[in-house]
């Protein structure tokens, strides 16, 4: 069984990753950056509007397993990214360590290159805190 993790340490590992998610949402176009964990649970979010946390969870969760799903079907490995481009905008998610997925939401003026780009940076800092 591992060590409890001292409540001063997980203050500061949420403020981690709270900062890594305010920085995401600091892209040009980026409206909210998520972390959702293995049941549809929301554990972080910045946003910069209101949201049905419990709905967007549960529907991350869902994308992200039948994504994960169609992989394993034409044999191309695991997920590294999955991309949704919609009238409205746009929407990636990352798989993080433990089942936990990186959520990321934009507008459709957003520029894709540089949030996968900024995604991508993010995944290692995310899991080392997770």
């Amino acid at each position: 069984m591992s060590e409890p993790i001292p409540f001063d340490s997980r203050i500061t590992r949420n403020e981690e990753i709270d900062a890594i998610l305010h920085g995401l949402t600091l892209i040009s176009g980026v409206t909210a950056a998520a972390v959702v964990d293995s049941d549809g649970l929301v554990t972080h979010i910045r946003r910069d509007f209101d949201v049905d946390t419990d709905a967007l969870g549960a529907s991350v969760q869902i994308v992200f397993g039948a994504a994960s799903r169609a992989c394993e079907h034409v044999r191309q490995n695991k997920v590294n990214i999955v991309i949704s481009e919609n009238a409205g905008g746009l929407i990636m998610l990352a798989p993080l360590k433990s089942g936990l997925v990186l959520s990321l939401f934009a507008d459709k003026d957003a520029m894709l290159g540089a949030i996968r780009f900024e995604l991508k940076e993010s995944i290692p800092a995310l899991n080392r805190l997770l």
